[in-house]
């Protein structure tokens, strides 16, 4: 439906003292989170590799142990465009008295594409939990059974936890015992803490205090004084609501979140020939996902 002018009706008239609604947004937080790429296919693929086990140790006379390697997992990230566009007729475009305060044409596109990209790559986050949005593994993003050769690796506690200092010590511990494709233990650290709104005074107390919190125990922070979180934590406010308790460690493995460019931001203005209405519309391509699960440690809360 195009803009007209009942739809602007004050600002065809002089004496309008503000015309608002072009609030500040939000810094944007995906970029903490997803590592960007460009593309330049209809979509990427990628695939996790098995490498060689364990040495086995060879009884007298015996042969040498065969291992094996190859594709295990395979990760598809399909581009996908966003758009946006609005039509404003001539005589709304013509009569507006308040040109320079609506319509904002380009920035009020691009800001509409922008939080719909924070929410498409916190819906990464937002379904983690959600068997209804696995991975190439056909496991969640944080599951406790992703499957390796001969067993499984979990990136989530068996009994879903609040953010506490237990809590994230154990998941220091668990991260520090990831396993590749063949069962070996692999050099992982964690790097940073996604919160939602809700987690960020508990994030603060627990990564920057130099003592434990809530205990009468006037011992020093081991999570603080070690810095196991080197880069601390980031508040995501698009990480749904319904999950308030939910917590994220992001590591350093590599391959994990990852943001694919096909198409950057185009916009474009021009007038429909048969109705002299003002078109203006921008679109972009992009994909966001996930090819390794070791990238991240995540807790549902209770």
């Amino acid at each position: 439906m195009a803009i007209n002018t009942s739809q602007i009706q004050q600002l065809l008239r002089p004496g309008l003292s503000a015309a608002f609604g072009d609030f500040a947004m939000y810094p944007a937080q995906w970029p903490e989170i997803f590592d960007t790429y460009e593309s330049d296919k209809n979509q990427e693929i990628e695939s996790e590799q098995k490498f060689l086990g364990l040495g086995q140790i060879r009884p007298e006379g015996a042969p040498t142990a065969v291992d094996t390697m190859g594709q295990r997992i395979v990760t598809t990230y399909v581009h996908r465009y966003v758009g946006l566009s609005f039509v404003i007729t001539r005589m709304a475009l013509l009569d507006n008295l308040y040109k320079s305060k609506f319509p904002h044409m380009v920035k009020s596109l691009k800001r509409s594409l922008a939080q719909t990209k924070e929410i498409l790559a916190a819906s990464v986050l937002n379904n983690a939990f959600d068997a209804a949005f696995p991975l190439g593994d056909g496991q969640p993003l944080c599951s406790l059974n992703h499957p390796i050769d001969g067993g499984v690796v979990a990136n989530t506690p068996v009994v879903q936890s609040d953010l506490t200092e237990a809590a994230l010590e154990a998941a220091v511990i668990t991260i520090q015992q990831f396993r590749d494709q063949a069962g070996l233990i692999i050099h992982t650290k964690p790097k940073k803490m996604i919160v939602p709104t809700a987690g960020q005074f508990v994030a603060e107390r627990l990564l920057g205090s130099a003592f434990r919190v809530d205990t009468n125990v006037n011992t020093i922070s081991a999570i603080y004084n070690t810095q196991v979180v080197p880069e601390g934590y980031r508040v995501n406010q698009f990480l749904t609501p319904l999950q308030p308790n939910a917590w994220f460690l992001l590591t350093d493995s590599p391959d994990s979140f990852k943001h694919f460019i096909r198409e950057k931001v185009e916009t474009d203005v021009y007038t429909e020939q048969s109705t002299d209405n003002l078109i203006a519309k921008a679109v972009e391509r992009y994909s966001f996902g996930v090819s390794n699960f070791r990238g991240v440690y995540g807790s549902n809360g209770p």
